[in-house]
């Protein structure tokens, strides 16, 4: 299944110290917290943004770690809810000399910078992207906003309760302490405005029984140009005329307006995600996105007119998709469930452990458990010693919640297991990084013939023999050999010793190759050498001391290597087994935090919880 990731953006507030006063925005947060809960229930992973967290930085930093973690197929959905403006076109590539903008928090956020984003992004990324804002920013716009403001065809469209002073509500006075609560359908008060001198280019708070629109009035915009003007220049500049042609992702937005319009703020939500919600309906809207396009046009003023725009490499099945649509196809199938996981269909058993894409649905944290046989995942039906180390492993036994979205197999729990034919697996996800506060799974636990699985092939390894990696006889080097994979809670391992016909060894151990040549980054948590405080070995066996073991098996991987010489007292005729820039390629010991499987089990879950 496809990957999708959210990024939703809400500022009713501007820092002042950025723009000065400005008029403070009701529904915005309120709109974030409606398309995070949307996304969350069509499988995406979110992220929120809102007031001092939606910072120019901050936004930047998380539309390029989607660029850099989603892949052709997959797909991201962005949306911003905040006043919008202008700037002087710098470079030449706006039709009016006029570049778009978003306020962010500490500064704007041009177009041209939004496009520069999307050039990062992998041909076949789909990107949807609304936007609840103004494109608008000269004195002339004064006029025209305040009499849409007291227009009866605008104020209609809101409930009564949205040109009211708004009630304080739980979310409100928990935002206000610092907290972050789950979004919750209700109103959000809007920090008082401070009084301000006259300003022939201010607009005035709105009226009672008026409207209150979502750009940025003059005097903000040109504070905020004065601040950062010659930065919007720079940017322009060195992003350069319109790079269209350089985006290979595919890219739909859909806007609250036209550029030349105002987009209405509420109480509750914008009036542009108002009307969006209600004809999604709770996913009762079967259409595509042009059909789902018109059908919030037609349920809007005439004073606002939500815009459709593409941009990209053309992806028609896209466009016929259903919108917030995960899977790739046209076929415009629900997404099955908020929670999946995905991995290889197939491996062979010399392959590397195996990692999975992960979506845990609306919750933050994840178990990973996977078996030899699917019927063990029906927890409340297995009965005691059934589950073993080499045909069941769940993360929870023994590691913390992960979070993410990946998971890579620990190669001991691989080595174990690779001996079956197929391997199911499955997630859970829960609300805090401990406990099982609101646990659910990808597959049920009465449905575990339905879990995604691995087919695997080749030959098959024990994961507990001892394995010589290098054989010191064919080729007259040294060679050492030991365990495969180990518990963090074994006693220190032992290591077989074949110098090759030399009198004197050392042994060497690190939890990264690269220290065997790199010797300044070395420290006693990540390598030792017996050469540090012992004679040279003369011995075909080497025992790790407990110390260095209690220090080293934390990492969960540990290289080692021999190397001999010919003298007692020296480095005569030094020879290894594995050269210095091949240190990644040792022997190595994998290292699983536990060999206890029984503890922190999460409960049997009913086939509803799927």
């Amino acid at each position: 299944m496809a990957m999708g990731m959210s990024i939703h953006i809400g500022l009713n507030n501007l820092d002042v110290s950025s723009y000065g006063e400005q008029t403070v925005l009701a529904g915005c947060i309120n709109d974030a917290d409606s398309m995070q809960s949307l996304a969350a229930g069509q499988g995406f992973q979110t992220r929120r943004l809102v007031d001092e967290e939606a910072t120019a930085d901050a936004v930047i930093e998380a539309i390029s770690d989607a660029a850099n973690t989603l892949r052709s197929g997959d797909m991201l959905f962005l949306t911003y809810s905040g006043h919008g403006s202008q700037v002087d076109d710098a470079d030449g590539d706006e039709a009016d000399g006029l570049d778009e903008t978003w306020c962010l928090y500490d500064r704007m956020l041009i177009d041209d910078e939004l496009n520069q984003l999307w050039s990062q992004f992998e041909a076949g990324v789909r990107i949807l992207m609304l936007s609840d804002s103004c494109h608008s920013g000269t004195v002339a716009k004064l006029i025209k906003e305040r009499k849409l403001a007291a227009s009866p065809q605008l104020r209609d469209m809101f409930s009564p309760a949205s040109i009211k002073p708004p009630k304080v509500t739980t979310r409100a006075l928990a935002m206000r302490s610092g907290g972050t609560p789950p979004p919750a359908v209700g109103t959000v008060r809007p920090a008082p405005i401070a009084a301000v001198a006259a300003d022939a280019q201010r607009i005035p708070p709105a009226a009672p029984g008026e409207v209150t629109f979502r750009w940025l009035d003059p005097s903000a915009r040109r504070r905020s140009i004065e601040k950062n003007g010659g930065l919007y220049g720079t940017l322009q500049r060195l992003i350069g005329r319109d790079i269209d042609g350089d985006i290979q992702a595919s890219v739909i937005l859909i806007s609250g307006c036209q550029d030349n319009q105002l987009s209405a703020d509420g109480d509750g939500n914008g009036l542009f995600t108002e009307t969006l919600l209600k004809v999604w309906n709770d996913g009762g809207f079967t259409g595509d996105y042009r059909a789902f396009h018109k059908a919030i046009l037609d349920q809007m003023p005439s004073t606002q007119s939500p815009n459709y725009f593409t941009t990209g490499a053309s992806n028609p099945t896209f466009e016929a998709q259903r919108p917030f649509t995960l899977t790739t196809d046209a076929t415009n199938e629900p997404v099955a469930s908020s929670l999946w996981v995905t991995g290889p269909e197939t491996m062979d058993r010399s392959d590397a452990p195996p990692t999975f894409r992960v979506n845990g649905g609306p919750n933050p944290y994840f178990i990973f458990e996977i078996t030899s046989e699917a019927r063990l995942f029906d927890t409340g039906n297995v009965g005691d010693g059934e589950r073993t180390d080499d045909n069941f492993y769940g993360s929870w036994s023994d590691s913390a919640h992960h979070s993410g979205t990946e998971y890579s197999l620990p190669q001991a729990v691989w080595d174990r297991l690779k001996h079956a034919d197929t391997l199911y697996y499955r997630i859970g996800s829960t609300e805090a990084s401990t406990g099982w506060g609101n646990y659910m799974v990808s597959t049920s636990d009465q449905q575990y013939d339905l879990a995604p699985s691995i087919s695997l092939s080749g030959d098959a390894v024990s994961g507990e023999e001892e394995q010589p990696v290098d054989d010191g006889a064919a080729s007259g080097l040294p060679s050492i050999s030991g365990p495969d994979s180990m518990a963090a809670d074994d006693p220190a391992p032992s290591f077989t010793i074949d110098r090759a016909g030399a009198p004197y060894a050392v042994v060497e151990v690190a939890t990264d190759g690269a220290l065997f040549a790199d010797d300044s980054g070395r420290t006693d948590d990540n390598f030792y050498a017996t050469w540090q405080d012992s004679d040279l070995l003369t011995g075909d066996q080497w025992d790790m001391p407990d110390a260095v073991w209690s220090r080293l098996a934390p990492a969960g991987t540990i290289y080692y290597r021999v190397g001999t010489t010919t003298s007692e007292t020296g480095w005569d005729n030094y020879t290894v087994s594995t050269e210095d820039g091949d240190g990644n390629q040792a022997p190595m010991i994998s290292v699983s935090a536990t060999r206890s499987r029984t503890k922190g089990r999460p409960r049997a879950l009913a086939p509803a919880m799927a």
